[in-house]
């Protein structure tokens, strides 16, 4: 059996950052298992009280431009869209997976900022599957009751046009 030696600084940073991206990694997994298991009343939890939650066309976010087509500013908004999703909205059934792309994490002051892309696919019952968003996550996790929470998640589509179906969170 071996074990292993950290004598030397780097080694001691090595093993914090891949510390740190395994925790990261560990939250996205959740969060993603969360959404395509369809427990949308666990969604909020996954963000900080005061955070913002906004899905924009890449033309808006680009041009610094704010106009985009989901927005929440707080938990308690996101519980709102939760509610509405599952108690007043109807809609034909449907399943969405994601499949998030490579993770880029980069730690800093205010917290582990993070990029990655995402793919969301829909499948109606009675139809093939589609491509509902293709885009690019921009994230800011912080440490929030002992656990990391997204304070920021920009979600940018790289249509100008998106499906009127994005009815469920990215």
């Amino acid at each position: 059996m071996s074990t292993l030696k950290m004598d030397r600084p780097d080694d001691v940073a090595a093993a914090a950052d891949a510390a740190l991206r395994a925790r990261v990694r560990d939250f996205y997994d959740a969060y993603y298992d969360a959404l395509d298991d369809v427990r949308l009343e666990d969604w909020p939890d996954f963000f900080t009280e005061e955070c913002l939650y906004r899905v924009i066309p890449r033309e808006n976010h680009e041009r610094g431009y704010r106009l985009c087509t989901m927005q929440a500013e707080s938990r308690g908004m996101l519980q709102d869209r939760v509610t509405g999703l599952l108690k007043t909205q109807m809609y034909a059934p449907r399943y969405y997976r994601r499949f998030p792309g490579p993770l880029r994490v980069t730690a800093g002051a205010d917290g582990i900022r993070t990029r990655h892309n995402l793919l969301m696919v829909q499948t109606l019952i009675d139809r093939q599957p589609t491509i509902v968003l293709c885009g690019v996550c921009h994230d800011r996790l912080v440490e929030d009751e002992g656990r990391l929470r997204l304070a920021e998640r920009v979600v940018v589509f790289d249509s100008e046009m998106i499906a009127n179906s994005l009815i469920y969170p990215a």
